[in-house]
């Protein structure tokens, strides 16, 4: 075991499943949110964590995501979807002999920020754990897997919502299928892990309680705001994560300067910029990397998609798609400027 100083992390991001409740053929990592797949938001945590190697495990439609995701990533295909252990199983092979530290993150957590992400990277390190999970108490509880500890706190094992008995599910620490693994630690367990589950999957989970076992360290992470870990398995889920996201986004918006008179009806992509002194009237959609000047009046009604908007400008019941608005321009009512390239999903 190399020290701690020395060691890299490498991301493996799982981002096989085909996401059964979200009822789509579409890769649920791929699904739209606030203009981008949902996995990229992962990817972005990571590169700003300061995480150079990142590698994705893909299974349903694997092409789809090489190719919405590019090159910039390595790819290990995982052809049959048998479990989270699976997944890091095919991983542990395309890294094979490497001796560093392993980041495993679910890429369906779109709010997964770099701060906790930096945090849980130096825990692990600082404490020279075999492995380090992030937790969150939340009550009642999802269905996630349960911490189960001993009467000193220490961890034993995590149970799934499905296999965990009555009493086990009334546990409100649950496993938010973010860790940090010592890779020459939990590489050799991953051929022990079993399917005698209500799932028949290997599940990653088992790894902690076969670390356990071999009185390997095992720590917890817990951020005061569980949100930020929140994954996405239905359509109810991003529907209230997007909620969430938006909130943040609006937030921001607003301390810098932007009037927003109602907050509820009004949908602004991560990547919009406003400047100070402007006015944004409900009913108004802002997406991708679209630009706002200062002093202008946008809304009420008003779409707009990559525009570039002036300063002092006024935008009124309107679609702008892909063009420059100079300034002190007015724009409608019922005005359509477009240069008609076409916004995927």
């Amino acid at each position: 075991m190399g020290s701690t100083s020395s060691r890299e992390t490498i991301a493996v991001i799982l981002a096989a499943g085909k996401g059964m409740r979200m009822r789509s053929d579409f890769p649920k990592v791929l699904h739209p949110f606030m203009g981008r797949p949902m996995v990229s938001y992962v990817l972005e945590a990571c590169k700003k964590a300061g995480i150079n190697r990142i590698l994705l495990v893909v299974g349903h439609g694997a092409e789809l995501v090489r190719e919405s995701l590019g090159s910039g990533y390595e790819y290990v295909k995982q052809p049959e979807q048998l479990g989270t252990g699976h997944a890091l199983l095919m991983a542990a092979k395309a890294l094979k002999g490497v001796k560093d530290d392993i980041l495993v993150l679910a890429g369906d957590t779109p709010l997964l920020t770099p701060d906790i992400l930096r945090k849980l990277i130096r825990h692990h390190k600082k404490t020279e754990a075999a492995a380090t999970m992030m937790t969150a108490v939340i009550d009642p509880p999802p269905a996630y897997g349960r911490i189960i500890r001993d009467q000193s706190g220490h961890v034993l094992r995590i149970v799934e919502e499905r296999d965990a008995s009555v009493e086990e599910k009334k546990i409100t620490e649950v496993n938010t299928s973010h860790y940090c693994f010592q890779a020459e630690e939990v590489f050799p367990l991953l051929s022990l892990l079993k399917r005698d589950n209500d799932q028949k999957e290997y599940y990653l989970t088992d790894v902690i309680h076969l670390l356990v076992q071999r009185q390997k360290k095992v720590e917890t992470l817990t951020p005061n705001d569980p949100r930020i870990l929140i994954g996405i398995n239905s359509r109810f889920e991003l529907e209230r994560a997007i909620k969430m996201f938006s909130k943040i986004i609006i937030q921001k918006i607003i301390n810098s300067g932007v009037t927003i008179i109602d907050s509820s009806s009004v949908y602004i992509e991560p990547d919009v910029k406003i400047e100070e002194d402007t006015v944004i009237y409900p009913f108004t959609s802002l997406m991708g990397k679209t630009t706002i000047g200062k002093d202008c009046v946008i809304g009420p009604q008003v779409k707009i998609i990559d525009g570039r908007i002036g300063d002092s400008c006024h935008i009124e019941f309107s679609v702008v798609e892909s063009r420059k608005i100079e300034n002190g321009a007015t724009v409608g009512p019922f005005a359509y400027i477009s240069n008609n390239k076409k916004r995927g999903r």
